[in-house]
């Protein structure tokens, strides 16, 4: 078992340093090199600065949900576990190794790890429905333009997000249904897990004021998140146009969703080919469509050091 996820990670690296190659092959390393010289350095340190604020408040949310669960934890633990999280995010398999870490840590201080599963779970949700509806919306904007091709496609499975997680927080009757289907899963006792999670979110229901809130946190953090890509853009020289940012809003959430699929280390290369073929569609130059994807993970690596460096300085004080 232990050697075929061996093995299962190196087909994995292979796939993401082959996509990589041959998309600089592709594009050509002279066009790509010509950008990378003109990279304005003020503009990235800011791009780092804004994606450095959204995992801030990344923080203060997850801080919010722990709180709300009563899971007490000192806001500096919370911050310090969530940077940590986010560097093994960027170093883990499939995105999520991060969270795995912090449940983990938050569990092993007494806590049940259902619970705190469940909650870290939920703010991954709050995640995916903020980044979903700065989508939709300004894929309805762009829509009478005709500039991107499948735009109707795109709202669909934007609006099925939206819509079934709104249902999900607002619908006691549907809740109720789903709850009573999902967790009858025997299973690996996914049915159990999910009953913890139905009940979390049953909880923050009737709470209108701190439901509004997590939602006006998680928008502010999902538009940063995007405004990341959007100024490393602006870094090696890209024009902007408000139809250039509406494409921005809609795109970076499409290639989260594509980055879910575990076929390459952390989405490195998927996200970079899907981001060349989605930015070339409404005229952007390959070259910059690659680096911009490539520098906007370069950004969030970065940023996400300081919690290995978290992570070591604990470990060393704990010696």
């Amino acid at each position: 078992m232990k050697r075929r996820k061996i093995l299962f990670q190196w087909v994995k690296i292979i796939i993401s340093a082959g996509l990589i190659t041959f998309l600089i092959w592709k594009i050509s390393p002279a066009k790509i090199s010509h950008y990378i010289k003109d990279i304005d350095p003020f503009l990235l340190t800011a791009a780092l600065l804004v994606f450095l604020l959204s995992s801030f408040l990344g923080a203060v949310q997850w801080y919010i949900l722990l709180k709300k669960s009563e899971l007490n934890l000192s806001f500096s633990r919370v911050l310090n576990l969530y940077f940590v999280g986010l560097f093994f995010n960027n170093f883990l398999p499939a995105n999520v190794g991060g969270d795995a870490y912090k449940i983990f840590d938050v569990s092993r201080m007494g806590n049940d790890p259902y619970k705190v599963f469940a909650i870290t779970l939920l703010d991954r949700i709050f995640g995916i429905f903020g980044l979903c509806i700065l989508a939709l919306v300004s894929s309805l904007i762009l829509l009478p333009s005709g500039d991107i091709g499948n735009i109707s496609m795109y709202i669909l499975l934007f609006a099925a997000i939206v819509g079934g997680i709104l249902i999900l927080m607002l619908n006691r009757r549907l809740a109720k249904l789903l709850r009573n289907i999902l967790t009858r899963i025997k299973l690996w006792n996914i049915g159990e897990r999910l009953d913890i999670i139905f009940n979390q979110l049953g909880g923050l229901r009737d709470l209108k004021f701190l439901m509004t809130k997590i939602v006006l946190l998680t928008l502010s953090i999902q538009f940063l998140r995007i405004m990341t890509h959007v100024i490393v853009g602006r870094s090696i020289g890209m024009e902007m146009s408000i139809w250039i940012y509406l494409y921005f809003f809609v795109f970076v959430p499409l290639l989260g969703i594509i980055m879910i699929l575990p076929i390459s280390i952390n989405g490195l290369g998927v996200r970079e080919g899907a981001g060349v073929l989605l930015f070339t569609s409404v005229g952007i130059l390959a070259e910059q469509a690659l680096l911009v994807e490539f520098l906007t993970y370069a950004v969030m690596v970065t940023v996400s050091l300081s919690g290995g460096i978290l992570f070591l300085r604990r470990n060393i004080g704990s010696r």
